[in-house]
């Protein structure tokens, strides 16, 4: 009874340990933080051009599975013909006497016939078998075509964040020459300040101007790059967030999602699928290889009909009507080698395809544990990054404390304000690039839920 009773908890303790297990869900992802990205992304699933270019390849691939499994199934044909023909008849009794006949005939031949395939050693299941690969192949790289698109959303969407502060900035940094300028030109009419200072100055203004318009251009250029692959209008100004807010790191739940992915002994990433896949398919087709010089065997039956008129040169008509049902067979005995070539080379392909594979779960291990690390690393860049932006932020308030005293210039808040739009940047970039790393790690380890967008096809 102890024994039962042991081993009766294992179900519920097996339930606790996988509750306690992190999900993709709960990590913060860019969408859960941005609404309007969501909405881009579930739009772009269904109108973005690359999109609809991946369903147009998901449609051949289920097509090309229709027609190899068009090999299993019978096939129907029939013909008709109307024939016009002079024949001639001869007919010699002895080397003296013969009779001589010409006329014209006309012949309506029809036929009707079905052929089944019965037994091909397995090799017309197999090529059907293929087909279904290639379509399960297509609709991998559909989901996988998906959620790289919605990673460059999210760093595109992410990047007009930073280069609207850059926008900002620009612009108060052009302020504060102007201003600076106007102190100058001041200051030379009243004869305080040399003129190469005024020109310096003048200088500085031009290159300021050029920044503000290289990063407003490029602000608009963003935004209309944007649109064009979500498939989506363009954003406005006020749409797009004017920060991101902060992030918080749990080393352990990607640590987690790590080893729950190492534990598996078939990777479940697309790259993985897809290289199984490739060697199923190269089985298969050693196994048809080696079928070629089997014989094969097939039912036909069908229906026949030659009908002529004015037969002989009369106004007789003659008709033959034929109804048949058998058993085929075909047999290629010798091909000059080529089958067993033919079976070499897909031997040598399943080899090359099982190292390939190999390598591959090896080196998406490898992927795996670098980008958990590259997160770690860009955590700790973020730590660093919030402390700065605080002391910015804070040495604004200080700045504008001082001024609103009187104790210091307005080019000094001036450059406090840009020095605060620096840290901003600095901090929403590294912010960006910690919520990158987290989706290609998600994306990696099949577990990012942006996928949920995609409709089953």
């Amino acid at each position: 009874m102890k024994f039962l009773n042991r081993y009766t908890l294992l179900p519920v303790l097996a339930v606790n340990l996988w509750a306690a297990a992190p999900t993709a869900n709960e990590l913060i992802l860019p969408e859960v933080i941005f609404p309007d990205l969501e909405v881009i992304l579930k739009k772009a699933a269904q109108q973005s051009p690359q999109m609809l270019s991946q369903a147009l390849t998901l449609e051949i691939a289920e097509e090309g599975r229709i027609s190899a499994r068009s090999s299993l199934l019978p096939s129907l044909g029939a013909n008709i013909s109307i024939n016009r023909s002079q024949d001639t008849n001869e007919y010699v009794y002895n080397a003296l006497n013969s009779s001589l006949n010409r006329y014209t005939t006309t012949t309506t031949p029809y036929s009707v016939s079905m052929s089944q395939p019965i037994y091909h050693w397995g090799a017309l299941r197999n090529s059907a078998r293929i087909g279904e690969i290639y379509a399960s192949i297509a609709q991998g790289q559909y989901r996988n075509g998906y959620r790289q698109l919605a990673q460059s959303l999210r760093a595109s969407y992410q990047a007009l964040i930073v280069q609207k502060i850059a926008v900002k900035r620009a612009a108060a940094n052009l302020e504060y020459y102007q201003k600076q300028l106007a102190v100058n030109e001041a200051g030379f009419a009243k004869q305080t300040i040399a003129d190469a200072q005024v020109v310096n100055s003048r200088l500085a203004v031009e290159a300021a101007q050029i920044d503000a318009e290289r990063a407003q251009f490029n602000f608009d250029l963003a935004k209309k790059s944007l649109a064009r692959l979500a498939g989506s209008p363009v954003l406005e100004n006020e749409m797009i967030p004017d920060g991101v807010p902060s992030l918080t790191y749990n080393e352990a739940a990607f640590n987690q999602l790590l080893a729950g992915f190492l534990a598996q002994k078939e990777l479940p990433t697309i790259e993985a699928l897809t290289a199984r896949r490739n060697l199923e398919i190269a089985n298969l087709n050693y196994a048809n290889a080696r079928t070629r010089l089997r014989p094969k065997i097939g039912a036909v039956a069908g229906i026949s009909q030659s009908v002529q008129h004015n037969l002989y040169g009369t106004i007789d008509t003659y008709s033959l009507t034929s109804r048949y049902v058998g058993i085929s067979a075909g047999w290629s005995i010798f091909d000059g080698f080529a089958s067993g070539a033919a079976q070499r080379s897909a031997l040598a392909t399943r080899r090359q395809q099982e190292a390939a594979y190999k390598e591959l779960t090896d080196q998406l291990a490898q992927s795996a544990q670098t980008q958990v690390k590259l997160i770690n690393f860009y955590a700790r860049s973020m730590s660093m990054a919030d402390r700065a932006l605080v002391a910015s932020a804070e040495n604004l308030k200080h700045q504008q404390a001082e001024f609103a005293r009187g104790n210091i210039a307005e080019a000094a808040l001036s450059l406090a304000q840009i020095s605060l739009y620096d840290a901003q940047m600095g901090t929403y970039s590294v912010r960006n690039e910690y919520l990158r790393q987290m989706g290609e790690f998600l994306g990696l380890i099949v577990e990012d839920p942006v996928l949920n967008n995609l409709t089953d096809k």
